[in-house]
């Protein structure tokens, strides 16, 4: 069919050809088919809207929507969700803070196809399966390099196929981002007692950002709508964007507002699922494959001074954004989630089933099949 549908003249003399043809035993199945294919074409052309329309149609969640991806900032203030309709504001010395998370509802592959999830308008039909943007307001105007991405608090020893697969997984990234930091972490058995151990980290310079778009205080644009037209963009043309976001961050200023997008590694990051995808065909990997317990902390720091020690210790670490991430689908043990967050803050909750796929790597023989997969 085309994209304009299919016409009610084409569809009655098919089905007359039909009727001459096969006979009338067949005459009352083709009809009843054709019928429901007019009126599927008919509703996809009336389906189709502008994407301010989808946007207004997509800021009410979806009945029964349940969406399993929780973070929150450290210090906390509380337990936030993921594709909010409203950005989550935080304050700490060194900045003011917006931020949003949206993440396509790859737990529900159902809703999913029908494009009938929170922010469907921006997500749906890409490749990418979140997108985090985060709005901040300078204090304090950074001393040193900021880096931006991802510690784990918590890393187990991983499986020498682990290792292996997770190595291919970072170069996948690299192969999309570029310059990084990654380092495996400490054992603290393994160092001087008493000697502080660096975690589990992987960050990047903020030119890994995919947009980033600078405003005057009072014109930044709200970070819940279509920012398609706003900002520069590393698909713009990789030399002119890094220039660009380097000569932003050397004119750093308490009086502009900063917003920073990324998306371009969620291809394979699954934070829902809790799973490396789309590195293997076919394939997803549980994280906790490559030893990586939740939660994963989300954080923008810098280091500064000067230091010969390269390794990035959180003692040396000043951090304007530093966020704990989880998913209900598997989340942090009770004791842990407590630690970050307070007591108070860690309620029993109903936790939609994880659905195993066939190519869950190694899924099949741990037994772990529920939600805490």
């Amino acid at each position: 069919m085309s994209e304009k549908g299919t016409s009610p003249l084409f569809l009655t003399l098919l089905i007359l050809v039909i009727f001459v043809v096969l006979g009338s035993s067949y005459f009352g199945l083709a009809a009843l088919v054709l019928v429901l294919a007019y009126q599927w074409s008919s509703s996809q052309k009336g389906s189709v809207q502008t994407k301010s329309q989808q946007q207004s149609k997509a800021s009410v969640h979806p009945q029964g929507y349940q969406d399993p991806l929780r973070w929150s900032f450290l210090p906390s203030n509380g337990v936030q969700r993921a594709n909010t309709l409203e950005s989550t504001k935080y304050e700490n010395d060194l900045c003011e803070l917006k931020c949003l998370a949206t993440h396509r509802p790859t737990h529900e592959l159902w809703q999913e196809a029908s494009s009938d999830y929170p922010y469907a308008w921006h997500l749906h039909g890409r490749k990418r399966l979140w997108e985090i943007r985060v709005q901040m307001r300078l204090k304090q105007v950074p001393s040193s390099k900021l880096y931006f991405g991802i510690e784990l608090p918590d890393c187990e020893a991983a499986s020498t196929t682990a290792r292996q697969m997770k190595a291919v997984l970072i170069r996948a990234i690299q192969g999309v981002i570029g310059d990084f930091y990654y380092s495996d972490g400490e054992d603290p058995a393994e160092v001087t007692p008493g000697e502080e151990v660096e975690p589990s980290t992987f960050v990047m310079p903020l030119w890994a950002f995919d947009q980033f778009v600078v405003s005057e205080v009072g014109e930044e644009p709200e970070i819940t709508g279509d920012l398609s037209n706003v900002g520069m963009r590393r698909s713009d043309g990789l030399k002119a964007y890094v220039k660009e976001l380097q000569k932003c961050v050397e004119h750093f200023s308490k009086d502009k507002v900063y917003t920073f997008c990324i998306w371009g590694v969620s291809q394979f990051l699954d934070c829902i699922r809790w799973e490396a995808r789309g590195i293997f065909p076919g394939m997803a990997v549980n994280f906790s494959r490559f030893g990586l317990k939740p939660p994963l902390n989300i954080a923008i720091y810098e280091m500064p001074g000067d230091h010969p020690d390269a390794r990035h210790l959180r003692s040396r670490k000043r951090y304007y954004l530093n966020v704990a991430m989880w998913s209900t689908l598997q989340p942090p043990e009770k004791k842990k989630l407590e630690e970050l967050i307070g007591p108070q803050e860690v309620a029993p909750e109903t936790r939609p089933r994880h659905t195993l796929r066939s190519m869950d790597v190694f899924a099949c023989c741990s037994g772990l099949t529920t939600a805490y997969l």
